[in-house]
Protein backbone atom coordinates (compact mmCIF):
# COMPACT_ATOMS: atom_id res chain seq x y z
CA UNK A 1 0.00 0.00 0.00
CA UNK A 2 3.16 2.53 -0.80
CA UNK A 3 3.46 3.12 3.30
CA UNK A 4 0.29 5.11 3.52
CA UNK A 5 -2.23 4.50 6.01
CA UNK A 6 -5.80 3.63 4.82
CA UNK A 7 -8.88 3.45 6.24
CA UNK A 8 -9.52 -0.31 6.23
CA UNK A 9 -13.49 -0.53 6.32
CA UNK A 10 -13.24 1.67 2.81
CA UNK A 11 -10.26 -0.67 1.81
CA UNK A 12 -12.68 -3.59 1.96
CA UNK A 13 -15.67 -1.84 0.50
CA UNK A 14 -13.41 -1.15 -2.92
CA UNK A 15 -11.83 -4.33 -3.01
CA UNK A 16 -15.32 -5.79 -2.66
CA UNK A 17 -16.69 -3.70 -6.10
CA UNK A 18 -13.36 -3.91 -7.53
CA UNK A 19 -13.61 -8.10 -7.55
CA UNK A 20 -17.45 -7.85 -8.24
CA UNK A 21 -16.39 -5.70 -11.17
CA UNK A 22 -13.94 -7.88 -13.00
CA UNK A 23 -15.34 -11.65 -11.97
CA UNK A 24 -16.06 -13.58 -14.74
CA UNK A 25 -19.64 -14.55 -14.05
CA UNK A 26 -21.42 -12.60 -11.55
CA UNK A 27 -20.23 -13.58 -7.99
CA UNK A 28 -22.60 -14.82 -4.81
CA UNK A 29 -21.86 -13.09 -1.35
CA UNK A 30 -20.38 -16.60 -0.59
CA UNK A 31 -18.21 -15.91 -3.16
CA UNK A 32 -16.81 -12.59 -2.52
CA UNK A 33 -16.26 -13.02 0.83
CA UNK A 34 -14.22 -16.21 0.11
CA UNK A 35 -11.76 -14.51 -2.21
CA UNK A 36 -11.34 -11.63 -0.22
CA UNK A 37 -10.63 -13.88 2.99
CA UNK A 38 -13.43 -11.35 4.63
CA UNK A 39 -16.13 -13.10 7.23
CA UNK A 40 -19.24 -13.43 5.63
CA UNK A 41 -20.91 -10.82 8.55
CA UNK A 42 -18.71 -8.17 7.16
CA UNK A 43 -19.34 -8.95 3.89
CA UNK A 44 -22.97 -8.58 4.43
CA UNK A 45 -22.34 -5.36 6.06
CA UNK A 46 -19.95 -3.78 3.19
CA UNK A 47 -22.91 -5.44 0.70
CA UNK A 48 -25.69 -3.73 2.29
CA UNK A 49 -23.56 -0.43 2.43
CA UNK A 50 -22.84 -0.74 -1.42
CA UNK A 51 -26.37 -1.43 -2.71
CA UNK A 52 -27.71 1.54 -0.34
CA UNK A 53 -25.10 3.79 -2.52
CA UNK A 54 -26.01 2.13 -5.92
CA UNK A 55 -22.41 0.70 -6.33
CA UNK A 56 -23.61 -2.62 -6.59
CA UNK A 57 -26.97 -4.46 -7.32
CA UNK A 58 -27.81 -8.10 -5.97
CA UNK A 59 -30.37 -9.93 -8.76
CA UNK A 60 -32.98 -12.40 -7.95
CA UNK A 61 -30.84 -15.46 -7.98
CA UNK A 62 -28.63 -14.21 -5.36
CA UNK A 63 -25.51 -13.04 -7.63
CA UNK A 64 -23.92 -9.03 -7.61
CA UNK A 65 -23.18 -6.96 -10.27
CA UNK A 66 -22.03 -3.09 -10.47
CA UNK A 67 -24.71 -0.91 -9.92
CA UNK A 68 -25.92 2.31 -11.45
CA UNK A 69 -23.39 4.71 -9.88
CA UNK A 70 -20.91 3.15 -11.23
CA UNK A 71 -22.15 4.60 -14.71
CA UNK A 72 -22.26 7.67 -12.94
CA UNK A 73 -18.92 8.01 -11.97
CA UNK A 74 -17.54 6.83 -15.57
CA UNK A 75 -19.42 9.23 -17.40
CA UNK A 76 -18.59 12.19 -14.91
CA UNK A 77 -14.68 10.84 -15.71
CA UNK A 78 -14.98 10.50 -19.36
CA UNK A 79 -16.65 14.30 -19.69
CA UNK A 80 -13.64 15.74 -17.71
CA UNK A 81 -11.52 13.81 -19.32
CA UNK A 82 -13.01 14.98 -22.57
CA UNK A 83 -12.76 18.63 -21.09
CA UNK A 84 -9.51 18.49 -20.71
CA UNK A 85 -8.52 17.42 -24.26
CA UNK A 86 -10.93 19.95 -25.58
CA UNK A 87 -8.76 22.35 -23.01
CA UNK A 88 -5.46 21.40 -24.38
CA UNK A 89 -6.84 21.54 -28.07
CA UNK A 90 -8.03 25.21 -27.87
CA UNK A 91 -4.22 26.30 -25.90
CA UNK A 92 -2.71 24.64 -29.11
CA UNK A 93 -4.41 26.65 -31.15
CA UNK A 94 -4.01 29.83 -29.04
CA UNK A 95 -0.39 29.23 -29.77
CA UNK A 96 -0.99 28.82 -33.38
CA UNK A 97 -2.66 32.47 -33.65
CA UNK A 98 -0.47 34.03 -32.19
CA UNK A 99 3.12 32.26 -32.55
CA UNK A 100 3.88 32.66 -29.10
CA UNK A 101 4.01 29.87 -25.79
CA UNK A 102 0.22 28.90 -24.77
CA UNK A 103 -0.36 27.80 -21.07
CA UNK A 104 -3.37 26.24 -19.68
CA UNK A 105 -3.45 26.32 -16.14
CA UNK A 106 -6.18 24.93 -13.31
CA UNK A 107 -7.30 25.69 -9.90
CA UNK A 108 -6.44 23.34 -7.83
CA UNK A 109 -7.21 24.19 -3.97
CA UNK A 110 -5.43 26.97 -3.11
CA UNK A 111 -2.87 27.03 -6.06
CA UNK A 112 -2.86 27.84 -9.46
CA UNK A 113 -1.12 24.74 -11.50
CA UNK A 114 0.29 24.96 -15.11
CA UNK A 115 -1.26 22.16 -16.88
CA UNK A 116 -0.13 22.33 -20.49
CA UNK A 117 2.30 24.33 -22.31
CA UNK A 118 2.61 24.64 -26.05
CA UNK A 119 6.35 26.33 -27.20
CA UNK A 120 6.20 28.94 -29.43
CA UNK A 121 7.66 28.49 -33.21
CA UNK A 122 9.95 31.65 -32.80
CA UNK A 123 13.83 31.65 -32.12
CA UNK A 124 13.00 34.18 -29.54
CA UNK A 125 11.03 32.99 -26.63
CA UNK A 126 10.15 32.79 -23.25
CA UNK A 127 11.94 30.16 -21.05
CA UNK A 128 11.06 29.51 -17.68
CA UNK A 129 7.81 27.69 -18.01
CA UNK A 130 7.17 24.57 -16.56
CA UNK A 131 4.19 22.05 -16.62
CA UNK A 132 4.02 21.78 -12.80
CA UNK A 133 4.45 25.13 -12.15
CA UNK A 134 2.69 26.87 -9.04
CA UNK A 135 3.12 29.62 -6.57
CA UNK A 136 3.32 33.47 -6.80
CA UNK A 137 -0.13 33.59 -7.36
CA UNK A 138 0.10 37.44 -6.96
CA UNK A 139 2.69 37.85 -9.91
CA UNK A 140 1.63 35.32 -12.94
CA UNK A 141 -1.24 36.30 -15.04
CA UNK A 142 -3.14 33.23 -14.65
CA UNK A 143 -2.83 33.49 -10.82
CA UNK A 144 -4.55 37.35 -10.75
CA UNK A 145 -6.97 35.63 -13.45
CA UNK A 146 -8.25 33.91 -10.90
CA UNK A 147 -7.62 35.28 -7.71
CA UNK A 148 -10.09 38.26 -9.58
CA UNK A 149 -12.82 35.35 -9.23
CA UNK A 150 -12.82 33.89 -6.00
CA UNK A 151 -14.79 34.45 -3.27
CA UNK A 152 -12.66 36.58 -0.15
CA UNK A 153 -12.65 33.71 1.88
CA UNK A 154 -10.90 31.84 -0.89
CA UNK A 155 -8.73 34.84 -2.16
CA UNK A 156 -7.30 34.94 1.46
CA UNK A 157 -6.38 31.30 1.67
CA UNK A 158 -4.51 31.27 -1.49
CA UNK A 159 -2.84 33.78 -0.69
CA UNK A 160 -1.62 33.45 2.78
CA UNK A 161 1.32 31.61 2.74
CA UNK A 162 2.58 34.48 0.01
CA UNK A 163 2.19 37.25 2.35
CA UNK A 164 3.48 34.81 5.61
CA UNK A 165 6.96 35.11 3.73
CA UNK A 166 6.80 38.92 3.54
CA UNK A 167 6.82 41.48 6.47
CA UNK A 168 3.73 43.46 7.91
CA UNK A 169 4.31 46.25 5.86
CA UNK A 170 5.45 44.61 2.63
CA UNK A 171 2.09 42.53 3.11
CA UNK A 172 0.03 45.02 3.88
CA UNK A 173 0.83 47.02 0.45
CA UNK A 174 1.05 44.27 -1.65
CA UNK A 175 -2.49 43.43 -0.58
CA UNK A 176 -3.58 47.17 -1.29
CA UNK A 177 -2.21 47.01 -4.70
CA UNK A 178 -3.06 44.16 -5.41
CA UNK A 179 -6.77 44.31 -4.85
CA UNK A 180 -6.58 47.43 -7.12
CA UNK A 181 -5.59 45.66 -9.73
CA UNK A 182 -7.85 42.35 -9.58
CA UNK A 183 -11.02 45.00 -9.54
CA UNK A 184 -9.47 46.15 -13.15
CA UNK A 185 -9.33 42.46 -14.05
CA UNK A 186 -13.04 41.54 -13.47
CA UNK A 187 -13.78 44.49 -15.20
CA UNK A 188 -11.77 44.44 -18.15
CA UNK A 189 -11.70 40.10 -17.78
CA UNK A 190 -7.48 39.81 -18.84
CA UNK A 191 -4.76 39.71 -17.07
CA UNK A 192 -1.53 40.76 -17.32
CA UNK A 193 2.26 40.00 -15.84
CA UNK A 194 4.37 42.94 -17.02
CA UNK A 195 7.98 41.39 -16.14
CA UNK A 196 6.99 40.65 -12.73
CA UNK A 197 8.60 36.92 -13.10
CA UNK A 198 11.04 37.75 -15.55
CA UNK A 199 13.50 40.62 -16.89
CA UNK A 200 11.65 41.19 -20.62
CA UNK A 201 8.78 38.61 -20.10
CA UNK A 202 5.75 39.42 -20.45
CA UNK A 203 2.53 36.97 -20.21
CA UNK A 204 -1.83 37.59 -20.60
CA UNK A 205 -4.55 35.62 -19.33
CA UNK A 206 -8.11 35.03 -19.00
CA UNK A 207 -10.08 32.85 -16.74
CA UNK A 208 -12.00 29.92 -17.40
CA UNK A 209 -15.41 29.49 -15.46
CA UNK A 210 -17.22 25.95 -15.06
CA UNK A 211 -20.80 25.51 -15.42
CA UNK A 212 -21.22 26.12 -11.86
CA UNK A 213 -20.21 29.62 -12.36
CA UNK A 214 -16.95 29.13 -10.51
CA UNK A 215 -13.44 30.07 -12.00
CA UNK A 216 -11.58 26.80 -13.07
CA UNK A 217 -8.52 28.22 -14.09
CA UNK A 218 -6.93 30.51 -16.96
CA UNK A 219 -5.57 30.32 -20.21
CA UNK A 220 -3.01 32.77 -21.90
CA UNK A 221 0.37 33.26 -24.09
CA UNK A 222 4.23 34.12 -22.43
CA UNK A 223 5.82 36.20 -24.82
CA UNK A 224 9.08 38.52 -24.84
CA UNK A 225 8.16 41.82 -23.82
CA UNK A 226 8.99 43.59 -26.68
CA UNK A 227 6.44 41.71 -28.17
CA UNK A 228 3.74 42.22 -26.32
CA UNK A 229 4.23 45.49 -26.32
CA UNK A 230 3.77 45.67 -29.96
CA UNK A 231 1.02 43.18 -30.13
CA UNK A 232 -0.68 43.66 -26.94
CA UNK A 233 -4.23 44.31 -28.16
CA UNK A 234 -4.46 41.74 -31.10
CA UNK A 235 -2.62 39.32 -27.84
CA UNK A 236 -5.67 39.86 -25.38
CA UNK A 237 -8.68 39.83 -27.87
CA UNK A 238 -7.22 35.86 -29.12
CA UNK A 239 -6.95 35.27 -25.18
CA UNK A 240 -10.00 36.01 -24.34
CA UNK A 241 -11.60 34.54 -27.73
CA UNK A 242 -10.05 31.44 -26.60
CA UNK A 243 -10.96 31.91 -22.14
CA UNK A 244 -14.86 32.11 -23.85
CA UNK A 245 -14.54 29.06 -26.34
CA UNK A 246 -13.18 27.35 -23.21
CA UNK A 247 -16.06 28.46 -20.77
CA UNK A 248 -17.99 27.22 -23.31
CA UNK A 249 -16.60 23.79 -23.65
CA UNK A 250 -16.86 23.92 -19.88
CA UNK A 251 -20.95 24.70 -19.81
CA UNK A 252 -19.87 28.00 -18.57
CA UNK A 253 -21.36 31.21 -19.40
CA UNK A 254 -18.70 32.76 -21.91
CA UNK A 255 -17.61 36.86 -21.13
CA UNK A 256 -19.26 39.40 -22.92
Amino acid sequence: MSGQQTLQTVDRALSFMEFVASADQAPTIQTVANELDLNITTSYHLLRTLVARGYIERQPDLTLTLGSRVGDLFRAYQQRFNAREGLMTLASTLAEQTSETAWLSLRKGNRVILEALIESSQRLRVSGLFVGLSGNEHLRSSGKAVLAHLDPSERTEMLAPIFASMTEADASHTATELEQELEKIRVSGWSLDDQGLGVETSSVGAPIFSADGRVYGAIGISTPTTRMRRNKKGYIDAVRRTANDATALLGGIPSP
